[in-house]
């Protein structure tokens, strides 16, 4: 097999070209490059050339990338290859070749010589059965795949299935903890289903892909396909999400159909299998719900590839590979074969074209050796004339004696410098750590300066003789912020990676002023509350990449109250979008149709957009909020407005915490309030709890209180 120290697996699928490459360590492997290129155009289209296609796609990856002294090996599909899998009678080992190949007559439905067949043993310590695994597939399509290949002069070395090379990367690995487990790999247009259990693997190939969804997608929004593909890759972070999801539905159910059907048949022919996991892999289950219905339809552990746990990533490729680590799978396979480092080392590889690629390899090197072996023969002769004249020459001029004064000073300057302390690489690294010390100093008090300008206080100052109701301006409660190495995975509505502030309670509004204003509001608009610091460092030493920022949430309310829609609309206009056009996100090239136009830029007193080292990103509805007023009976009516609907994942994370208050329809005092939540959820009676400690028989009625949450995306190599 190969003997290279580095591999590249190429699995060249219906949508683009995934490539990773290896290197063998002493104890392992490691990644060294990989890439991820995609077809100009999708090979499923009908009137689309897939082999030129193809080619198009090499040539781009042999510019970034070399494969001369590197072992490759490529991955065909499942659907293109055949496998079966027999019990073999108890035999002695030198006999199962002769067996395995009567077998192999009887199950590969073509005669032998018009295809490319392997073949690989399974045995299990608990039993002396022996299983055998048959692999083939035809020689012309072998052969068509090969084409692409040689007319971009790449040396292949070996040709395994799509599937088989995924199980080699999920043994090498140990993915599966030693429990019975089923590995979904949904490429574009099939789905492989890998059966690993206690020593025995099966494998079935359902033609359901991830152009299933696109198609479903098209013909629910009748729209083109290449929009319906967009639309699926952005459904997670998309708000029309639910309706996505809606109607991608009945694609997933026919999937966990497919895969309960081979469930049943699997178990059938193993009765003592004891399957437990399944293992998704393939961008499709990065669509949003898939990995949950899943679970749920089939009663089973589910879970996502999430990294490749026995091989080391270097920390600059680390992020690029794990954005595209669903899809990896295979070409980590064909690599480690590529290493022998696989468990399954069938190649599907013609003989006859294996020896003339290697000729093809090794033509240059022949001709090079012969040219170098007559060039040598004539500067070898001509090497001793000229070198015996020149010492002649050197003994006559006294040269002899120059050199040998010029090598004592040398040596002399040499045992100086090896005296000197060997701390410079130290020191220097020290002063590289100081210096880092400062960068991106300014970017958080930059943040904070942003919103208090955006305030609308910072734009026209409040007449304190007005009535509280009509004094425009929003007191903050907090800003608390968290810092995320990869912020644009990170659901700014609810994830669990944003955990709440601490409760800062309606009390830190303070007593009432004879104004009706909260008497000791602060005059930056901060009150009674904490201006959180970040809580994690602006950004670690070396850190430079544009996904990294904050997740920022501000608490406050105000005591205005716009005559046609209250404190909402106040908030939202003199507030939500001041902040909005403080430091936007730069326009999109490719705008989402299904997404609003972004807020035009504007200049605040902070200074211009353009000198931001960093941009905010708002969700779709950038707040919520309620209202708290008197009602009949004591009771007060709390109008909530949360993004989603039914409530919604914000409510849980931010509003009970915020507002201190549950789900019982009682109240300890006898008194409730009742919360009216947008996007058709149903009103909720919960309980009212004072509003501030120091005056526990005091409620706040009239303010209009809310959230918001945002990010701020750090732009690379910013000013700092």
């Amino acid at each position: 097999m190969a003997s290279s120290q580095f591999a590249w697996g190429i699995d060249v699928g219906t949508t683009a070209l995934k490539a990773l490459k290896l290197h063998r360590e002493a104890d392992g492997v490691s990644v060294v490059a990989f890439d991820v290129i995609e077809h100009d155009r999708f090979l499923t289209e009908p009137d689309v050339d897939r082999d030129e296609i193809i080619r198009q796609t090499l040539a781009k990856f042999l510019e970034r990338n070399g494969t001369k002294r590197e072992s490759v090996f490529i991955g065909v599909p499942g659907s293109s290859t055949f496998a079966r899998f027999v019990k073999l009678p108890p035999v002695e080992a030198r006999k199962i070749p002769e067996i395995v190949r009567f077998e192999a007559i009887q199950q590969i439905p073509f005669p032998l010589e018009q295809v490319n067949w392997d073949y690989q043993t399974f045995t299990n310590p608990d039993s002396p059965e022996v299983e055998v695994g048959i692999f083939a597939m035809k020689k012309e399509l072998v052969a068509q795949v090969m084409a692409n290949f040689q007319s971009a002069n790449m040396v292949v070395e070996g040709v395994q299935m799509s599937p088989l090379a995924v199980y080699n990367a999920v043994v090498f690995d140990e993915i599966t903890g030693g429990k019975g487990t089923i590995v979904v790999d949904i490429g574009a247009e099939h789905t492989d289903l890998i059966f690993i259990d206690r020593g025995h693997l099966w494998l079935r190939t359902i033609n359901i892909g991830g152009n299933a969804f696109t198609d479903s997608l098209s013909k629910s929004f009748k729209v083109p396909f290449g929009k319906a593909e967009t639309l699926k890759r952005t459904a997670a972070t998309s708000k029309y999400a639910k309706q996505i999801f809606q109607a991608m539905r009945p694609v997933f159910a026919d999937l966990v159909a497919e895969i309960q059907r081979s469930i049943g048949f699997y178990q059938s022919s193993h009765r003592d299998s004891q399957l437990q996991h399944l293992i998704g892999m393939g961008n499709p289950f990065k669509l949003p719900n898939l990995q949950k219905y899943i679970q749920q339809e089939l009663k089973m552990d589910v879970t996502r590839l999430e990294s490749f746990k026995k091989a080391t990533v270097d920390s600059k490729l680390a992020p690029g590979l794990n954005e595209h680590i669903l899809g990896m799978a295979g070409a980590y396979g064909l690599a480690l074969q590529g290493l022998d480092k696989a468990v399954i080392d069938a190649n599907l590889l013609p003989t006859e074209i294996a020896r003339q690629m290697v000729w093809q390899q090794k033509r240059p090197w022949f001709a090079g050796a012969a040219a170098m072996i007559v060039l040598g023969v004539g500067l070898s002769g001509y090497s001793v004339w000229a070198n015996a004249n020149e010492f002649k020459q050197s003994q006559e001029s006294g040269a002899a004696a120059a050199n040998d004064k010029s090598i004592k000073t040398a040596t002399e300057e040499k045992v100086k410098f090896n005296k000197l302390p060997a701390t410079y690489a130290v020191n220097k690294g020290q002063i590289d750590s100081f210096l880092n010390l400062t960068n991106e100093r300014k970017i958080w008090p930059l943040v904070v300066t942003d919103i208090f300008a955006s305030l609308p206080q910072s734009h026209a100052a409040v007449k304190s003789s007005l009535p509280r109701e009509e004094q425009q301006l929003v007191v903050i409660q907090s800003i608390v912020s968290d810092y995320h190495t990869e912020l644009a995975g990170v659901n700014s509505v609810a994830s669990a990676d944003v955990a709440p502030a601490a409760n800062p309670g309606m009390g830190a509004m303070g007593s009432m002023g004879g104004g009706g204003m909260p008497s000791s509001m602060g005059a930056g608009g901060l009150h009674g509350s904490e201006m959180g610091t970040p809580r994690a460092p602006v950004a670690p030493v070396g850190a430079n990449s544009a996904d990294r920022g904050f997740l920022v949430t501000i608490r406050g309310y105000t005591p205005y109250q716009d005559p046609k829609l209250g404190g909402y609309s106040f908030v939202r206009n003199h507030f939500i979008q001041h902040l909005m056009d403080v430091a936007p996100k730069p326009v999109d090239t490719k705008p989402d149709p299904m997404k609003p136009a972004p807020a035009k830029a504007a200049v605040s007193k902070a200074g211009s957009t353009n000198d931001r080292p960093y941009f905010f990103e708002f969700e779709a509805t950038p707040y919520t909020g309620w209202f708290i007023a008197p009602a009949a009976g004591g009771n007060g009516s709390t109008k909530a407005m949360p993004w989603g609907t039914n409530k919604g994942p914000f409510w849980d994370a931010f509003v009970p915490p915020m507002m201190g208050i549950t789900d019982q329809p009682e109240a300890a005092d006898g008194g409730a309030f009742h919360i009216t939540g947008g996007g058709g959820m149903a009103p909720t009676t919960v309980t009212n709890k004072p509003l501030d400690p120091d005056y526990p028989g005091r409620e706040m009625y009239g303010y209009y209180q809310f959230v918001t949450t945002f990010k701020v995306y750090i732009k690379n190599n910013p000013t700092p």
